[in-house]
């Protein structure tokens, strides 16, 4: 029997800020779907990520695609 890898369902990432200040994030994508029709300047994809961006704080929301970097690199740039 041949066995073949799985992609894992869930995906580690780095978050990039939303504006020019602020460092990346370490996150989880939990979820993919269509950006809406009002994201015209951004990636026509988003996801679910979770985030920790404070101790004891969890917070999950939408990010577009373009935001996201794959954690490969333990400090990415911003």
């Amino acid at each position: 029997m041949v066995y073949h890898p799985v992609e894992p369902s869930a995906k580690h990432v780095w978050v990039r800020a939303s504006g020019e200040h602020g460092q990346p994030v370490a996150g989880v994508v939990l979820a993919w779907q269509h950006a809406p029709l009002h994201n015209i300047g951004g990636s026509a994809w988003q996801a679910l990520v979770a985030t920790t961006p404070f101790d004891d704080t969890l917070i999950i929301g939408w990010v577009d695609a373009s935001r996201l970097v794959e954690l490969r690199d333990p400090s990415p740039t911003s």
